[in-house]
């Protein structure tokens, strides 16, 4: 059982920020997970729940779900979240360079990023620059580029992009996706920005 897989579903629950699994083989003893202060925990706790049965079939009893939870302080803010607001891209015989441009609040944060022009480099040049806009956004360099996937889902092209989070030495692999709607630029760029999201909250300053 891919417990790390489960982990990243469960991050997209509202008021979640993340959560641990400690699991004997394949049974789970101990969820523990960090929200911020918008919902109750008894919801967080429950939704939580209700995630695993519907989604992977799993029973667990709600003793084994601790929920902790963080409230806004200089810190954090549970209500930051980066828009997209396009890129721009230069194209050469063998280079490309794309500059996304995210904002929040009336600010704007670009980042840039240039590699081998390539089908699939491209797209990681593409997710890369979008972290460099969010680490001019946040002030810290914490993700990695870890894997960009293309999918079809409900009949519909989709872009799935993987970004490792750097915490004090600790790995946790986030998991975005966005529909293929205008080109596959925009939709990495958008995908990275999903998976994310809800962590950069925890580092924002206001």
């Amino acid at each position: 059982m891919n417990f790390k897989e489960i982990e990243s579903f469960l991050n997209s629950i509202k008021s979640v920020i993340s959560c641990k699994i400690i699991a004997d083989k394949n049974n789970i003893t101990e969820i523990h997970v960090l929200s911020d202060s918008s919902r109750h925990t008894k919801q967080v706790a429950r939704d939580i729940r209700s995630t695993l049965l519907s989604q992977f079939d799993i029973v667990v009893d709600y003793k084994v779900i601790s929920v902790a939870q963080i409230i806004k302080n200089l810190y954090i803010n549970s209500n930051f979240r980066l828009v997209y607001e396009g890129h721009t891209n230069e194209f050469t015989s063998d280079r490309v360079k794309i500059c996304t441009i995210l904002s929040w609040d009336d600010k704007e944060y670009t980042g840039e990023s240039d590699g081998i022009k390539s089908e699939k480099n491209t797209l990681n040049v593409a997710a890369m620059s979008a972290l460099d806009a969010i680490k001019n956004a946040i002030g810290l360099d914490c993700f990695i580029v870890e894997d960009i996937q293309l999918a079809k889902i409900a009949g519909q092209d989709t872009i799935l992009t993987a970004i490792t989070h750097i915490d004090h030495g600790t790995e946790d692999v986030l998991i975005g996706s966005s529909m293929i709607v205008n080109n596959k630029i925009d939709s990495v760029i958008k995908s990275t920005l999903n998976a994310i999201n809800r962590k950069i909250c925890l580092y924002f300053k206001e």
